[in-house]
C-alpha cells in the first residue's frame, strides 16, 4: 500500500479543486492511503473529500507568530512541531505540496518523505520546484494573463495525469435533511420553486460584480420568472445580503446558516449559481449545478473557474482585464460593463439546457462556455474569439510543447495564431535563446582543450552572461516572455549536478529546445524535427 501525504493549506475552492488530483491517485493504486494537511478551518470540507486522514494545520497562529517581533524563530518552531505531529515512524512514499508559499514548502520539507512533487524549496530559501508543472506554475505568476491551463489541469500534471474528471463533494443523508429543513422553514416550495442562489460576497473587494447589478439581475429573475433568490455567504456577509435581499422580492437571506454540508444541499436544489469567484462556486460545481461566474477585478478565470463541461463566465473586454493582484483600481469599470441583462439571458438559456454564450453581446464584454477538449484539457471557448483568446490558443500550444517535451508536432493552422496580438519580443528571443545554447556548447568543447582554446572560456563566459542579460532586457520591456524566461531559470537550477560537462550539456539542450519550440508555434521550423533535450 502507498502512503502519500498532500499539503494544501489554501482556501475551501482549493481543497475541493484537488478531488480530480486524488481521483487520479486513486486509479493508480486503489489501496492507497490519501492523507491531507489543511487549514483546521475546512475540515468540515475535508470529511466530504475521499481522504483518509485529515490532519488540521492552525493556519491563523502561524500568521500570528509570523506577524510577532520574534517571527522567524516563533514561526520556524511552530513549523517544526506541527511536522512532528504529522510524522510517522515511516516516511510518506510521496509528499505533494500543492501550497505555492514558502511557509508552506518549509513545512514539508520537515516531514519525513520518499518522493515530492510539486512546491518545493532550494537551500538559498529560493523556490525550486520538484516537476515541470510546478515550476511553470511559480513561472507563471511572471504574467498570469497568459495563462491557459486550469489549476486544477495543473495539479493533476504534477503526476503526469490530466482530466477531464469532475470536483466531487459528498453529501451525508444529515446534510440533505439540514437543507431540506432550513428551506422549507423559509417557505421554499422544493420541487416546484425555481431557485436560483446568488453569492454576491468574495475574499477580496475587487472580486465582487457591482450590487446594484445583482439587484436588478434578482428582480429581473423574479418579474420573469417568479424565481426565488437564494443569498448565499458566511455569518460577516449577512449584513451585505440583508440589504440586497431587501430590493429583491420573494429573496430568502442565508448568509450564515450553513455549514459546508447545508450549502452544498442546497445549492444542489438550485436550478443555477451565480457567483463571483468564490469558494462556493466549486461546491456547486461539485454537486451539478450549473454556474454562471462574473470574472471580475483580479480574476484569472481560465486558472481558478468552474472546472467541468457548460459552466458560463462573462468578462469585461479591457486591456487592463484581468488586474493584478497587487492593483488598486480607483475606477473600477470592468464591474459596471457587465450588465444584469446580458447575465439574465444567460440564465436564461442554462435554465432551458442551453449551454452556448448568448448571441450579440456587446462588443465590451465577453461570455465563455467551459468545456472540455480533445486531449481532456478544460477550456474556455467564445463564439466570437478575440485577439487576445487566439494569443491564448497560441500560448497553450506553446507551453504544451514545452511541457510535455516530445517531439514537435505538426505545424499549427495559420488561423490559430494571432501575429498582430503577439509581442514581436517572441521573434528577438529566439536566436538570443539559439546563442546562449551555442555559447554554452562552445564553453563545454573549449574546457576539454588546452592551450588557446581553453583560453577563450572567459570570453565564452562573459559573452553568455551578456546575452543572459538581453533576454532579461527583453522581458522587462515584454511582460508576456517573462513567464518564459522564469521557466528556463527554474530548470536550470534542477539539471543534473554530476559534473560541470554534463550541466553545460543539458543547458545547451535547455536553451535549444526552448527556441525550436518558438521556432515551431511561428513556423520557422520544417515539419518533423523533433526536440532534442530530454532531462
Amino acid at each position: 500500500m502507498q502512503d502519500i501525504l498532500l499539503v494544501n493549506l489554501m482556501r475551501m475552492g482549493d481543497i475541493l479543486q484537488t478531488t480530480p488530483l486524488i481521483q487520479a491517485l486513486r486509479e493508480e493504486g486503489p489501496d492507497t492511503r490519501i492523507s491531507m494537511v489543511l487549514n483546521e478551518a475546512f475540515v468540515e470540507t475535508a470529511r466530504r473529500i475521499d481522504v483518509d486522514v485529515i490532519l488540521p494545520f492552525p493556519v491563523r497562529s502561524l500568521v500570528e507568530a509570523v506577524s510577532g517581533a520574534d517571527n522567524p524563530v516563533r514561526s520556524f518552531g511552530l513549523l517544526q512541531e506541527i511536522a512532528r505531529s504529522v510524522n510517522r515512524h515511516e516516511p510518506y512514499d510521496l509528499l505533494i505540496n500543492l501550497t505555492p508559499s514558502r511557509s508552506a514548502s518549509s513545512f514539508a520539507s520537515l516531514i519525513a518523505h520518499r518522493a515530492h512533487r510539486g512546491m518545493w524549496l532550494g537551500q538559498d530559501g529560493s523556490y525550486l520546484p520538484a516537476d515541470r508543472w510546478a515550476a511553470y506554475l511559480v513561472a507563471m505568476t511572471a504574467n498570469r494573463r497568459t495563462n491557459p491551463f486550469h489549476l486544477v489541469d495543473i495539479w493533476q500534471q504534477t503526476l503526469g495525469r490530466h482530466g477531464p474528471r469532475s470536483l466531487r463533494l459528498s453529501l451525508s443523508r444529515e446534510d440533505e435533511r439540514k437543507a431540506e429543513t432550513l428551506l422549507t422553514e423559509c417557505g421554499v416550495d422544493i420541487g416546484r420553486d425555481v431557485l436560483v442562489g446568488f453569492q454576491v460576497s468574495a475574499s477580496q473587494k475587487e472580486k465582487c460584480w457591482s450590487r446594484k447589478e445583482f439587484i436588478r439581475l434578482g428582480q429581473a429573475l423574479h418579474q420573469g420568472l417568479r424565481a426565488r433568490v437564494l443569498l448565499l455567504g458566511v455569518a460577516g456577509e449577512e449584513p451585505l445580503c440583508r440589504r440586497i435581499g431587501a430590493q429583491i422580492p420573494g429573496s430568502l437571506n442565508l448568509a450564515g446558516r450553513t455549514d459546508i454540508g447545508a450549502l452544498a444541499g442546497v445549492l444542489r436544489h438550485c436550478r443555477a449559481l451565480v457567483t463571483n469567484d468564490t469558494g462556493t462556486q466549486h461546491v456547486a460545481v461539485a454537486v451539478g449545478t450549473p454556474v454562471v461566474v462574473v470574472s471580475v477585478g483580479p480574476v484569472f478565470f481560465r486558472e481558478t473557474g468552474p472546472y467541468g463541461k457548460g459552466h458560463l463566465v462573462f468578462q469585461a473586454k479591457l486591456p487592463c482585464a484581468p488586474c493584478s493582484f497587487q492593483a488598486s483600481c480607483l475606477n473600477p469599470v470592468c464591474k459596471e460593463r457587465i450588465r444584469a441583462p446580458l447575465v439574465y439571458q444567460a440564465l436564461l438559456r442554462l435554465l432551458r439546457g442551453e449551454t452556448d454564450p448568448p448571441p450579440d453581446l456587446p462588443k465590451d464584454v465577453a461570455c465563455y462556455r467551459s468545456g472540455f477538449d480533445r486531449e481532456g484539457w478544460l477550456e474556455f471557448s467564445s463564439p466570437n474569439p478575440s485577439s487576445e483568446d487566439r494569443k491564448i490558443r497560441f500560448y497553450k500550444g506553446l507551453w504544451l510543447g514545452m511541457l510535455k517535451n516530445d517531439a514537435l508536432p505538426a505545424p499549427p493552422r495559420e488561423k490559430e495564431i494571432a501575429p498582430a496580438a503577439l509581442p514581436a519580443a517572441w521573434a528577438d528571443l529566439e536566436p538570443l535563446l539559439r546563442r546562449s545554447s551555442a555559447l554554452l556548447q562552445r564553453i563545454l568543447e573549449a574546457g576539454q582543450e588546452r592551450g588557446p582554446a581553453a583560453a577563450q572560456v572567459p570570453i565564452l563566459r562573459a559573452n553568455f552572461k551578456a546575452v543572459e542579460e538581453e533576454m532579461r532586457r527583453l522581458t522587462l520591456e515584454e511582460a508576456e516572455l517573462a513567464p518564459l524566461l522564469h521557466y528556463l531559470l527554474l530548470q536550470r537550477e534542477t539539471l543534473p549536478a554530476e559534473g560541470p560537462r554534463r550541466f553545460l550539456h543539458e543547458c545547451s539542450m535547455l536553451y535549444s529546445f526552448a527556441a525550436d519550440q518558438i521556432g515551431h508555434r511561428f513556423g520557422c521550423l520544417p515539419f518533423g524535427k523533433e526536440a532534442m533535450f530530454h532531462g
